[in-house]
């Protein structure tokens, strides 16, 4: 997994997947997330829409029309 650290962003878009955050900041990113692995430490997102493709978008879809409501995640690990 790709560490970022100590990165300061605003306004682009951050892909998430298989990377760990690190004493970040990221203020109105897009966070695009397709399924893979990730984590953070000590990093911030304010006002951060998330987009899904791939395998996230797939799960998200099948929960929506089971009618599956989402639970608050745990930590991310």
């Amino acid at each position: 997994m790709q560490v970022v650290e100590n990165k300061n962003e605003t306004g682009t878009t951050i892909v998430i997947d298989d990377k760990n955050f690190i004493n970040c900041r990221f203020t109105k990113c897009t966070l695009h997330y397709s399924g893979g692995d990730f984590a953070w430490t000590d990093t911030h997102f304010d006002n951060c829409p998330v987009k899904l493709s791939g395998a996230a978008e797939r799960t998200s879809s099948l929960m929506y029309w089971l009618g599956i409501k989402p639970v608050a995640p745990g930590p991310a690990a």
